[in-house]
């Protein structure tokens, strides 16, 4: 009996093999856009930018194209070379009443529209500074003089064209401690035409805002808190400034901006500046910071309504001040960045209208699928407030581990037989084995547990040599298997599973039919029906790509011949049908049938230096599916009703790169008690990917 193995030399030599290309150049992709990319002269020009985070949202590829923005103030030049390729048509002037809504005549004011235009979209052109939103359109709505005097007419007016003109956003960086109900209903229209209205605070730095943006505090009017916004003024520091007016009754839809020293566009015949840009400072200035934030959402999600953004931009602010809302800042300081990112989990849906965590959604396959599943396309997930999102499915696919050379380094042969009374009892206790033979009336009647009845081992290697093998069962765990035979004819029936959690269970009945030659000689045919629950040919698709049960039916045939009573040739062909049901409530809408085979050709001499060394050599295609497609009914973003949408994406899981492996082996009882073990593998190795790989083990094995 062995009552321990002592491995006295391991060594195990990896050889790695890449593959060579053919004679075509290499094209190499331009590395995507970081954060770092954007922060150029220009941009940290306007500092209120790096502030808020807007690099990150540039990295990403966002910056409010197809938006318009109404901004209602005292006129924008138009023709400014920072603003002039971003000015929408439809523009008015409600002072001169004319379609040219620049400024006509000097004032204090006359730039501070043209100043707002630029915070919110001046262009990305090397030149001077650009806006938050450098992609969207300003809808120039001139409602005040140079002198910085609005009519409410001209505002009322604005509002109404703004609403025609198809404006996500309107920027009103004005106000008074006064407003006329008919203003005030005109905001109210605009919230029924939803669109974002955004107001500065005003700078009296007083403790609350001024009327215009404390709007939904009064009587009618409270339904404007989901899309009316108050705006209050931040320094380079983050800190409110003396002269902003705090958040006060407003502070639920109340947040803060960069507003001191502010850099953009002003008039360009302006006599209060140089050149085409200045500096001023004010809740006017934040204001605009914040309708371009807008606009970048608006832009991403355009099917998401006014509200929705709006509470958006509330959740994602940084908290300034006291902890969480409160009269000084509000819902927190702008943050565009976080505004972007994905909020909360990440889900997937699926056409049933189900959701599955996206952390619950996994795919394990096994190596019958080759790299078939290694360069799938990018899915849309969603985030709490079901913004769409890609994501890369291949960060799902998981390789399921195989068997490989250092199970064969770890591997010992533990086992002990011993036979009472014709019954044939085989343990090993290392390994968990128990096989249990005996004869009962010419029927002979075994039960297995964690071994399989046909598989025979060669003297120093595992059962992943085995000179035949289950390729349908290579992955089974805690198995256990019972078998009636008779006159060459036999009844198999073998459970168990494929995980260690015990969730993933298998069951396989076998029909065999052998035949016996002389000198050991034999052919076996094997009809079998394997039943899998949760798996198909051990791949596991788990959450919102999970299948149902799985039933395969397979042919298999061996045979073994004996020449001499030291030399075997053995050789094995399997072929498999699949179908699996598909669910109602997954991603994965339909598999066809998959067509799957393996076949293995072993030669073994003994004897061939001492008495009871061993040789052998075999090659073996690995179980593959070699037909068989997946279709995926995957979310493609949201509709502009908000809904999503699917679309079906078909998917290949037939055999790609999974190569022939060569296998040479060796083993002999060198001395007394002691034994030499070697291997050389040309094998699949799955790791990210399936590779070829050279493998070379030496083993030393001393018994105590």
């Amino acid at each position: 009996m062995l009552i321990s193995i002592k491995p006295l030399l391991l060594l195990i030599i990896s050889l790695f093999l890449s593959a060579c290309g053919g004679g075509g150049a290499n094209v190499i992709a331009d590395p995507p856009p970081v954060p770092a990319d954007f922060e150029t002269t220009e941009y940290n020009a306007q500092y209120g930018l790096g502030k808020i985070n807007a690099s990150e949202v540039y990295a990403d590829g966002y910056s409010g194209s197809g938006v318009i923005v109404g901004v209602i103030d005292t006129g924008v030049d138009i023709d400014h070379p920072d603003l002039i390729s971003n000015i929408s048509s439809g523009g008015y002037d409600y002072v001169d009443t004319d379609s040219d809504a620049s400024p006509s005549s000097q004032g204090s004011s006359m730039s501070h529209g043209t100043h707002v235009a630029g915070i919110i979209a001046g262009m990305k052109n090397d030149i001077g500074m650009h806006g938050v939103a450098y992609s969207a359109k300003i809808l120039p709505l001139r409602a005040g003089n140079s002198a910085g005097s609005f009519a409410t007419s001209a505002i009322e007016s604005s509002i109404d064209r703004a609403i025609s003109q198809n404006a996500k956003v309107i920027n009103a960086s004005f106000g008074s401690d006064t407003i006329a109900t008919s203003l005030a209903d005109k905001w109210k229209s605009a919230h029924t035409n939803d669109i974002v209205t955004v107001h500065a605070a005003g700078n009296d730095g007083g403790v609350n805002p001024l009327l215009g943006a404390q709007l939904p505090y009064h009587a009618g009017y409270e339904d404007l808190s989901s899309t009316l916004i108050a705006v209050v003024a931040t320094d380079s520091n983050n800190i409110i400034t003396s002269y902003s007016n705090r958040c006060g009754i407003a502070k639920n839809w109340c947040m803060a901006a960069p507003g001191d020293g502010i850099y953009s566009t002003v008039d360009v015949t302006d006599n209060n500046y140089a050149n085409n840009y200045g500096t001023m400072s004010g809740t006017s200035m934040a204001d605009p910071h914040v309708s371009g934030a807008i606009a970048v959402l608006r832009s991403k999600w355009p099917s998401k309504s006014a509200s929705q953004v709006v509470t958006i931009l509330y959740d994602t602010a940084t908290d300034l001040g006291v902890t969480g809302i409160d009269t000084i800042y509000g819902r927190g300081l702008l943050n565009l960045d976080n505004a972007i990112y994905a909020q909360g989990v990440l889900t997937i849906n699926t056409a049933s209208g189900n959701s599955y965590l996206l952390d619950d959604s996994t795919i394990q396959v096994a190596s019958n699928v080759g790299n078939s599943l290694r360069n799938l396309l990018n899915m849309t997930v969603f985030d709490k407030y079901k913004r769409d999102y890609l994501f890369d499915m291949n960060k799902i696919v998981q390789y399921k581990p195989e068997s490989g050379l250092i199970d064969e380094l770890n591997y010992y042969d533990n086992s002990d037989s011993v036979v009472i009374n014709g019954l044939q009892l085989t343990t090993d206790q290392y390994n968990n084995v128990v096989k249990i033979i005996t004869k009962v009336d010419d029927i002979n009647i075994g039960y297995a547990h964690n071994t399989q009845f046909n598989s025979e081992n060669t003297d120093g290697f595992s059962s992943q040599h085995s000179l035949f093998n289950d390729a349908y069962l290579s992955q089974l765990e805690d198995s256990s298997s019972i078998e009636i035979a008779k006159d060459g004819v036999s009844l198999g029936f073998v459970s168990g599973h494929l995980d260690r959690e015990n969730e993933q269970s298998i069951k396989k009945f076998n029909l065999s039919f052998s035949n016996n030659f002389d000198k050991g000689s034999s052919i076996t045919a094997r009809l079998s029906h394997m039943e899998e629950d949760k798996t198909f040919l051990s791949n596991y698709f788990s959450g919102a790509y999970k299948t149902g049960e799985a039933r395969t039916n397979t042919l298999s045939l061996s045979a073994k011949l004996q020449p001499t009573t030291d030399i075997k040739l053995i050789a094995q062909y399997d072929q498999g049908n699949t179908n699996v049901k598909s669910l109602k409530d997954s991603v994965v809408s339909d598999i066809s049938i998959l067509k799957s085979q393996y076949y293995s050709a072993t030669a073994l001499k003994k004897g061939l230096y001492f008495k009871d060394d061993v040789l052998f050599a075999s090659i073996t295609q690995p179980l593959q599916i070699t037909k068989g497609d997946l279709t995926l009914r995957m979310a493609n973003g949201l509709n502009s009703n908000d809904s999503i949408s699917f679309v079906d994406r078909y998917l290949s899981i037939a055999k790609s790169k999974l190569e022939n492996e060569i296998t040479l082996g060796y083993s002999a009882d060198y001395a007394k008690n002691s034994q030499v073990i070697i291997l050389f593998n040309r094998a699949n190795v799955f790791v990210k990917s399936i590779e070829l790989e050279n493998q070379l083990m030496i083993k030393i094995n001393k018994k105590f």
